[in-house]
């Protein structure tokens, strides 16, 4: 976890138990196998919190684990596969959340592209971008 975040005030600890409840409620919607934890991994609140959601009798093997990533941001949840730790997963957060606002912005076709549930505008996209710089800049390092 970041080195200089207060993970034990007690406004830090409620805003990340606020956050882990609604990634929770945001990989539910999904869920094919039931919910057994929300790990926290990474968070500022209530600006970002990235949780490893873990999952009971899964289909596959494969399936026992997502990230989560909530906050003042899109939600997005993602596979574990190819981002074992805290700063990939952020990473490819970033880079999902790039594409869409790529293509937003060029006037591309979404349906390729991680589904955003905010309306496809040059605003939200722009919006979106400055997120993922902030992210990649700010929380990325800390997250190592």
């Amino acid at each position: 976890m970041g080195l200089d975040i207060d993970y034990t005030s007690p406004e830090e600890v409620e805003g990340l138990e606020a956050l882990g409840a609604r990634a929770w409620a945001f990989v539910d919607r999904d869920a094919h196998a039931p919910i057994s934890e929300v790990v926290l991994a990474f968070g500022v609140a209530p600006i970002l919190g990235l949780f490893q959601v873990r999952f009971d009798r899964p289909r596959k093997p494969e399936d026992t684990e997502r990230w989560a990533v909530v906050g003042d941001l899109p939600p997005m949840h993602f596979e574990t596969d190819d981002t074992p730790t805290p700063a990939l997963a952020l990473q490819l957060y970033c880079a999902i959340a790039q594409d869409w606002a790529d293509n937003v912005l060029a006037g591309r076709d979404l349906s390729e592209s991680y589904p955003i549930e905010v309306a496809p505008t040059a605003e939200h996209a722009n919006m979106l971008l400055g997120r993922v710089d902030f992210i990649r800049t700010e929380f990325v390092p800390l997250a190592q």
